[in-house]
């Protein structure tokens, strides 16, 4: 059946009104219905007892109509209203205590719109001419009453009130013989008073079902949660059971080398800290990737904008603030994935020395307050690092350091080749081995115990509002981890910092950084079939790409993508295709691909950095990366860079 659509006073939250529901009786499917009634009788109990109490006092206070407009006929009126149509509302408000009333709760209200109305109508036939005539008012008083304020369910509130209409006409047409006009009048109030109550009825029963239908899906949604929360408390006992058992064998190390109980106190708070680490980075590697595909969005259309848009038009530097301010979004974003740990985009053997050097000269030129003393090892050992990450953590190391001497000061950078064994990595996530460490030192204001505790914590910071987010130690912490480094933190307040990371080594030789020079926008009349599972992304990038000259090709997911490979490969010469999405991922949806044309050429995109194994992909000559958001001039290079 279809739907019954609300026109008047539409659903605020989507997906209500694709409740199946039967737009006569208003019932839901059998299991529904069944819950919906549940509820319902519990909470009418109170509003029907309390309406009929009503009841009682409006139909016994008429009865001084009654005395005034025929005393003669008083003891047979109030004979109607207080020995048969009072008790027997009465009656219903003890009988609803009982279990039983519950199975015939609609009926019994049904029955005592008919009880009433029918009083009033024996009345209106025993009462002599026009005073009969006025009386027809307190019908449509019953029918208020009753469609409105006794919670009968529209289909047995319909069927009483029609009923009271049909012998309403019985008793003026049969009985008493109304007159025409009077006749006409009467019923036209009459009749048109049951069609606004059945209308109230329906709608408040339909509104009532509304809002069931609304706490029915809350309360799914929290089951879900509870189940989400039940499957969680499981694995923190397990996690839990795991923890105490290391501890055990802790202490029983502990008790055989002699060692002191803060030790272990600290190897555990090391542990949880680790733990807590990893589940707050896979929050911010989320955030991350969804609002990488929001900037997106943005990017695309500015990019489209701009590029319809000379530098004389009235909107051209708004776009290009926009520009920048997608720029510094994504930079943040950066942030959020180093924090996350959350791949590494391109990763190359390299001297950490040239780094800092490099990175120290730039920094010093824009702080001059400061004085830069560099200490480091000539012979010092390859890292295999991404360097556009190792030199954020070389600057957020070094804004914090120039931060906390706020009066100036120097600034000290020692390089060094170590080893380390297995005893001094025991609590960190790391291998024994040979290292590179460095080590950024401060003159400033240092930290206790407490705030060193907190540093590497997302969105901490001793600084006032607006002068920081909080991510870049955070940040600096996940990009070093994820390398295979770890983190070690010296301070006392009043004397200074000395943070240090260390980096494992490598055997490989340092392969030099390619410059790129910017040039002009590079276009193409090649097909590409463009994957992505989201639509802005699709929008933006195909008007992207249509507007360098290429026909596109769009795909909402993997499974998509391959069939429609299979079918016009011919035709297709580059694969767009994003990483991240639901069913058949990138890296099965490229395997896939490889296997219908082991020539393709693809180029991978994601809002996310890239995962070890999707980052093997790479290895292939005919495979290129580019993270979004990514304005125009960058797509159509990396484009023109994978066709060749």
């Amino acid at each position: 059946m279809e739907p019954n659509k609300d026109f008047i006073m539409p659903p605020s939250s989507q997906g209500v009104n694709q409740v199946d529901i039967n737009p006569l009786t208003l019932n839901f499917p059998r299991s529904l219905e069944k819950a919906f009634r549940e509820t319902y009788y519990a909470n009418s109990l109170k509003t029907m007892r309390v309406s009929l109490l009503a009841g009682i006092v409006m139909y016994g206070f008429f009865g001084i109509l009654d005395a005034n407009l025929i005393p003669e006929m008083t003891h047979t009126l109030w004979l109607i209203r207080f020995a048969v149509v009072c008790p027997f509302m009465l009656g219903v408000i003890l009988f609803s205590y009982l279990p039983s009333f519950k199975a015939y709760f609609q009926p019994t209200m049904a029955a005592t719109m008919i009880v009433a109305g029918s009083g009033i109508l024996y009345m209106i036939a025993i009462l002599p001419a026009p005073v009969n005539q006025t009386y027809y008012a307190g019908l449509i008083l019953v029918l208020i009453w009753g469609y409105t304020f006794t919670r009968v369910r529209f289909i047995w509130a319909t069927t009483a009130g029609w009923i009271l209409v049909a012998l309403y006409e019985i008793v003026v047409t049969a009985l008493i013989q109304s007159p025409m006009p009077v006749l006409l009048s009467n019923n036209f109030f009459f009749i048109s008073s049951n069609l606004v109550g059945m209308f109230s009825c329906y709608f408040i029963e339909y509104y009532t079902r509304r809002d069931f239908v609304l706490a029915f899906m809350l309360d799914q949604e929290q089951e879900k949660v509870k189940s989400v929360n039940r499957r969680l408390e499981k694995i923190v006992a397990k996690r839990t059971a795991q923890l105490l058992e290391k501890n055990k064998e802790l202490s029983e190390e502990i008790e055989e080398r002699k060692r002191a109980e803060k030790g272990r106190a600290e190897l555990e708070s090391k542990f949880q800290e680790a733990q807590k680490m990893e589940a707050l980075g896979r929050l911010a590697g989320g955030i991350a990737h969804d609002f990488n595909n929001l900037l997106m969005g943005i990017q695309g259309n500015t990019s489209l904008m701009l590029l319809k848009s000379n530098a004389d038009h009235p909107f051209y530097e708004k776009l290009k603030n926009t520009e920048q301010y997608v720029i510094r979004g994504s930079e943040l974003t950066k942030q959020l994935l180093g924090f996350a740990r959350g791949g590494k985009y391109q990763v190359n053997a390299t001297n950490l020395n040239a780094l800092i050097t490099d990175s120290s000269r730039l920094f010093g030129r824009t702080n001059k307050e400061i004085s830069i003393k560099l200490d480091l090892d000539s012979k010092l050992w390859v890292v295999k690092v991404d360097r556009g990450q190792i030199e954020q953590v070389l600057l957020n190391l070094y804004m914090n350091a120039w931060q906390a001497m706020p009066g100036g000061g120097a600034l000290k950078i020692i390089t060094q080749n170590v080893t380390i064994d297995e005893r001094k990595l025991k609590s960190r996530d790391a291998k024994p081995g040979r290292y590179v460490k460095a080590s950024i030192i401060d003159q400033g204001i240092g930290m206790d115990e407490k705030i060193m505790q907190k540093i590497f914590d997302p969105f901490f910071t001793t600084k006032e509002m607006g002068r920081g987010t909080g991510m870049g130690l955070a940040s600096a912490y996940g990009i070093i981890q994820n390398h295979g480094g770890f983190f070690e933190v010296q301070s006392q307040v009043g004397r200074g910092t000395t943070m240090s990371f260390y980096l494992p080594s490598s055997d490989e030789a340092v392969i030099q950084e390619e410059l790129h020079e910017p040039g002009q926008m590079q276009t193409g009349t090649e097909t590409i079939l463009l994957v992505d599972d989201e639509d802005i992304i699709l929008d933006v990038a195909s008007e992207i790409l249509e507007s360098l000259g290429y026909t596109v090709i769009l795909a909402r997911s993997g499974e998509q993508a391959i069939d429609l490979y299979a079918r016009d490969q011919s035709k297709v010469n580059l694969v767009i295709l994003d990483l991240i999405m639901p069913g058949l991922n990138g890296r099965k949806t490229y395997d896939q691909l490889n296997q219908i044309n082991p020539g393709i050429k693809v180029l991978l995109s994601s809002g996310y950095s890239l995962s070890g194994e999707a980052s093997s992909i790479l290895e292939h000559g005919r495979v290129g990366f580019i993270q979004k958001p990514y304005n125009i001039n960058d797509l159509s290079k990396k484009v023109r860079e994978v066709l060749g």
